[in-house]
């Protein structure tokens, strides 16, 4: 997820930690206030199945990125941000599907839109979370032939 935000000092991040910023010294607080565009934690790029749901729609795709704190998407279905969906990805580790109970549309760009995941069961958080340090290959997930 990028966001922007304002800052009066450098911005660091202990290797292997999402989004701990460090604390500004004392010669850091200048006059200047700089705007920073970061992104807390790194995407990897995916290319496996995702199916989700609405209030009042079922929709399918493809997980463009992956990281812990959530995913872009393509679809043919459109979503409105600010919508919130419930999710099943069917990620390459041949176990069942990784379950996202509750997670909120941010943004939509044309097919593309990006998700922030908000409920998970635990075990589908350390999944997730092997699965974003690479620990399992992140190859497209071959469906069978019905």
């Amino acid at each position: 997820m990028e966001q922007t935000h304002r800052t009066r000092g450098g911005l660091s991040r202990a290797e292997g930690d999402c989004g701990s910023l460090g604390s500004p010294t004392s010669s850091d607080w200048k006059e200047s206030v700089a705007v920073v565009k970061f992104r807390y934690c790194e995407r990897v790029p995916t290319q496996f199945p995702v199916v989700f749901a609405g209030e009042a729609y079922v929709g399918e795709g493809t997980v463009l990125n992956l990281s812990v704190p959530g995913c872009a998407i393509h679809s043919r279905k459109p979503v409105e941000p600010g919508s919130y969906l419930e999710m099943r990805m069917l990620v390459p580790d041949i176990t069942p599907p990784l379950r996202v109970g509750l997670a909120k549309v941010r943004w939509c760009e044309g097919r593309r839109f990006g998700v922030e995941f908000i409920q998970m069961p635990g075990q589908d958080q350390v999944r997730l979370g092997r699965l974003v340090k690479n620990e399992v290959p992140l190859a497209m997930v071959s469906l069978p032939s019905v």
